[in-house]
């Protein structure tokens, strides 16, 4: 095998590593220092990608993908929580961000609003059904997570930490049975707002 023999297949070689790493600006400068033999090289390139079929993808890429919010399987009430508890954020007072943001005005709807906010924390009430205003609200008040949010809305529904791990030490039982009785039928506009965000 004589030296240009050698040199393209160098080349050929860092293509295919550039290529496999994603690094596609480093194709072109690999490609020039070949001069002349540069479809040579891009031939040997394409007959070593046909052989060998698609490269696994790299580690880095598949943790890339893995982390994406369309792949993570939680419940809200799995995300809800420890976004707030991460900021420092206690329940009442998100519910007053939340308020001033959705326009939640007077003491019933304020009180409907944390109501269905322990539900939708809780996992006692499904993400479905949440209006897009407050999903996008949530995200922007819990961090950013609002992609997060929307990608997960439709994963299966789960107990949130309180009730996961029952900190009180009542029967599991007698939890849910008083945390699911149904709330009251709304009686004023505001809490018709609420419900109608909570997709209630």
């Amino acid at each position: 095998m004589d030296e240009r023999e050698l040199l393209l297949g160098e080349l050929m070689a860092e293509v295919l590593a550039a290529l496999d790493e994603r690094r596609f600006d480093a194709v072109d400068p690999i490609l020039e220092r070949a001069g002349d033999d540069r479809q040579p090289v891009l031939d040997m390139v394409e007959l070593a990608l046909s052989i060998r079929g698609p490269a696994a993808p790299a580690a880095a890429v598949v943790d890339e993908l893995a982390a994406a919010p369309m792949f993570d399987e939680r419940a809200w009430a799995d995300i809800l929580e420890p976004a707030r508890h991460a900021l420092g954020l206690k329940r009442p007072e998100l519910i007053d961000r939340l308020a001033e943001r959705l326009g939640v005005a007077g003491a019933e709807g304020r009180a409907r609003l944390a109501e269905r906010y322990h539900e939708l924390e809780s996992g006692l009430l499904p993400a479905q059904g949440v209006a897009p205003a407050l999903t996008g609200a949530l995200g922007d008040l819990l961090g950013g997570i609002g992609e997060t949010l929307r990608q997960t809305r439709y994963n299966a529904a789960g107990l949130g930490p309180d009730l996961a791990f029952n900190r009180t030490g009542a029967p599991l039982e007698l939890h849910m049975d008083v945390q699911m009785l149904p709330s009251d039928e709304p009686t004023t506009d505001a809490e018709r707002v609420v419900d109608d965000l909570f997709g209630v």
